[in-house]
């Protein structure tokens, strides 16, 4: 590193880096439990021992404010980045881009160039200006709940590392049965648990100057593309071949979306129109599992415990906007089979009263899904309870789902969307529907219910958990509905 150096870009401090570093400034090497790579780096003077004090910035194309009556940040212009000269707001970066920071400032402070005040910025997508926010200052949350922001990325990064250990040790021994995805996964797991996925996307996404590798799209895998169109490798490459057999001809509509992003149906000579109701249902439940959800993949890991199940409830004969649609909850967070059947019977006599009442008025109704992992739990249900008073038989659920549910990833597929999976967390944010929680996603679900069924953890702590995971749910059910208008839209 170039001492006299006030800027840094596409940095990527790891092993090496480190060991040099340690070098430079005459101390001992301690390898640290971290990498990064913070878009640019930022000299902000010197340290107390003498060593370059450095601040991370990201670069980021989106908003990255956020706004807060318990925060100050500070914008520059980008002709004067210090961050000491900029303008105070009341304000701050929004959590995603927070949590980028801070794992750069932790990295920064252990190996020794973090700067006092710990600064971190992000520059936005007008690329006039840097905001600036003191990462020791930052807090998130109001009155018993407001915790520094810094206290909140360490807790979860110990969670991880703890992960992370367990995935190890299930790597070395299958036999030791960690509850955890292993991080060097194979078979089914495949390139949705590796570590190096991020690393390969970029360079896949860079391909052919800028044109991209034809594995990018969805449903082309390496083994698909090699024995459909052997030798091609670019999408560019893809689209401009003569098709050689049916399957490559569906691979070129992908290739033509993902060049001029807009949704194509891949067969129009079938149907492809969204079944309308009068009363239109959407559920989602939540499992102890959840990652493995947002993987894609259906074979738990330990024990899987349903614990939430969200549903709203849309009269169009009312409003045909769906935002009017109520949403509600029921859950249970003992993490016992009593506690799974109730969410699970009470969501069953829910929809069973709301097929009554709505048939019994001459209304239509269906119950919408998004991919088979709802049909899952619902045999296990029958399977797992059987039993039990009140619980359907197999035949039950069967004739019921056939009658009313409608799964919305098949008619998803129906299309080609500029993405790389039919994911609902990749679908939905292209339909325009966004989270409201901060780290929405399976991975994050798992540490909060954890926390959420621990009878030791902090009172406060663990109801932050339990509001965290219904609000989370909440917006998984708007998430199909938001979905579904928009295919339907595009109908």
């Amino acid at each position: 590193m170039n001492p006299d150096a006030l800027i840094i870009t596409g940095a990527y401090i790891a092993e090496i880096a480190e060991r040099e570093l340690a070098q430079a400034f005459g101390i001992a090497f301690v390898l640290s439990v971290r990498s990064s790579k913070p878009d640019v780096m930022i000299r902000v003077g010197t340290r107390s021992d003498g060593r370059p004090a450095w601040a991370p910035v990201d670069i980021k194309s989106h908003n990255p404010i956020t706004e807060s009556k318990s925060n100050s940040l500070f914008v520059s212009d980008i002709s004067n980045i210090d961050p000491s000269q900029g303008d105070t707001r009341e304000d701050r970066i929004i959590d995603n881009d927070l949590h980028q920071l801070a794992h750069c400032t932790r990295h920064f402070q252990a190996i020794g160039i973090d700067c006092d005040g710990l600064w971190a910025g992000i520059i936005g997508r007008d690329l006039d200006h840097c905001v600036w926010q003191r990462m020791s200052d930052v807090v998130v949350g109001r009155g018993k709940t407001q915790k520094s922001f810094l206290e909140k990325y360490d807790q979860q990064f110990a969670e991880a590392v703890k992960v992370v250990e367990l995935s190890i040790v299930e790597n070395a021994d299958l036999t030791k049965k960690s509850g955890v995805i292993p991080i060097n996964s194979n078979g089914k797991m495949g390139c949705t648990a590796c570590k190096y996925k991020s690393t390969c996307l970029s360079e896949m996404e860079a391909f052919d100057n800028g044109n991209g590798h034809v594995t990018l799209l969805a449903r082309v895998t390496p083994l698909s593309a090699s024995e459909k169109f052997p030798g091609i490798e670019s999408i560019k490459e893809l689209e401009e071949a003569t098709p050689q057999n049916p399957a490559m001809v569906v691979a070129q509509v992908r290739a033509r979306v993902w060049r001029t992003g807009a949704p194509e149906v891949l067969d129009p000579s079938k149907p492809y129109l969204i079944p309308e109701a009068d009363i239109e249902i959407d559920i989602d439940l939540e499992n102890s599992m959840e990652v493995l959800r947002e993987l894609e993949i259906d074979e738990p890991i330990g024990v899987d415990r349903l614990y939430l199940y969200g549903f709203g409830i849309h009269d169009r004969t009312k409003d045909k906007d769906w935002h009017t649609a109520a949403i509600d909850t029921y859950f249970d967070y003992t993490n016992t089979d009593a506690g799974e059947l109730e969410v699970l019977t009470k969501m069953w006599n829910r929809l069973q009263a709301e097929v009554q009442k709505a048939e019994g008025s001459g209304k239509s109704i269906k119950i919408y899904h998004y991919s088979f992992h709802e049909i899952i739990w619902w045999d296990k249900f029958a399977k797992r309870y059987k039993e039990k008073a009140g619980v359907p038989s197999q035949d039950e659920i069967d004739r019921f789902i056939s009658t009313y549910f409608v799964d919305l990833r098949p008619y998803a597929e129906k299309w080609s969307f500029p993405l790389k999976s039919y994911s609902i967390k990749d679908l939905a944010p292209f339909a325009g529907f966004e989270w409201s929680v901060d780290m929405a996603g399976g991975a994050n679900s798992l540490f909060k219910y954890k926390l959420a069924i621990d009878p030791k953890a902090n009172p406060t702590d663990r109801e932050e958990a339990i509001a965290w995971l219904d609000s989370y749910n909440r917006d998984d059910v708007r998430a199909t509905f938001a979905v579904r208008n928009y295919i339907r839209s595009l109908g």
